[in-house]
């Protein structure tokens, strides 16, 4: 088992500059999105409300419809890393994973800031629910996939640029072990908010009145 997690642990390295690099990415993503949740319009806000109240209420009295949850869940989630995937074997893949790795943390902030706004206190536990443990190992992915297409795509524009040969098969091999790894992980995490989640959200709604 040892000589597996050694070699997964060889196939999986990134320079840890990079890796702060997407991290502070990360962090302006997450701190922009909860300012965004702050200075929206009041129409704006009381519609997040009202979607969030109707979440929470189905959430309480178990009526999500799971199956479609899973669905939209999984293709949200697995497709984005499909795509920064792909964007990563590509020379306009090196901006484009960046922006969308920034999404993904505005989202994320927007969804937290949001929830605490809209129910104080009782939000403050509503959004750790919400976005711990899943929607971190989430980004933490989400960090590792750009960090590995940022490398790629520095690595075919570089060999276009100065004409070198480039060892594909080998980065290839690398990049296939790192998405694989991240696929499984993203869809244990969609699982547990589908499946766990909102029963946790209903139990602590219902407690919290």
């Amino acid at each position: 088992m040892k000589k597996y997690m050694d070699k997964l642990k060889r196939n999986i390295h990134i320079n840890k500059n990079l890796f702060v690099f997407l991290l502070v990415i990360v962090i302006v993503g997450i701190v922009a999105g909860s300012i965004f949740s702050t200075i929206i319009d009041s129409n704006d806000k009381k519609m997040v409300l009202d979607y969030l109240s109707n979440f929470f209420d189905n959430a309480k009295d178990d009526k999500l419809n799971y199956d479609t949850s899973i669905i939209n869940t999984l293709v949200f989630t697995v497709g984005f890393a499909l795509i920064m995937w792909v964007l990563g074997i590509s020379i306009i893949g090196f901006f484009v994973v960046i922006f969308m790795l920034f999404m993904k943390a505005f989202i994320l902030g927007f969804s937290i800031s949001s929830i605490i706004a809209s129910f104080g206190f009782k939000g403050i536990i509503l959004a750790l629910v919400y976005a711990f443990p899943h929607h971190i190992i989430n980004i933490l992915i989400f960090i590792l996939l750009t960090a590995y297409a940022l490398i790629i795509s520095y690595k075919l524009i570089k060999c276009i640029t100065s004409k070198k040969p480039l060892d594909l098969k080998c980065i290839m091999h690398r990049y296939m072990i790192v998405l694989g790894v991240s696929l499984i992980l993203l869809i244990i995490t969609s699982l547990y908010e589908v499946y766990i989640v909102p029963k946790l959200l209903g139990f602590i709604t219902g407690v919290l009145k």
